[in-house]
């Protein structure tokens, strides 16, 4: 379990959100399925959903800070 507050990234655009998994979610796995694709941790936890029919959210684990330092950089 992770602690912290958890927030959500919703995306309506599928390179969108592929965009984001590729550049900020290092060392993860890629699950498909016919309705939806999940990015999985090392652990085994769900961090990221799209599904297919145009909706998808990022569980986004970093602090507000932390991320909008990462993101200038």
């Amino acid at each position: 379990m992770r602690y912290g507050i958890k927030n959500f990234k919703e995306f309506h655009q599928a390179v969108d959100w592929r965009d984001y998994v590729n550049t900020y979610m290092a060392n993860t796995r890629e699950q498909n399925s016919d309705t939806e694709v999940k990015i999985i941790t090392g652990q085994g936890e769900i961090i990221a959903v799209w599904q297919k029919h145009g909706y998808g959210y990022i569980e986004e684990c970093r602090t507000a800070e932390r991320l909008s330092k990462q993101i200038a950089a």
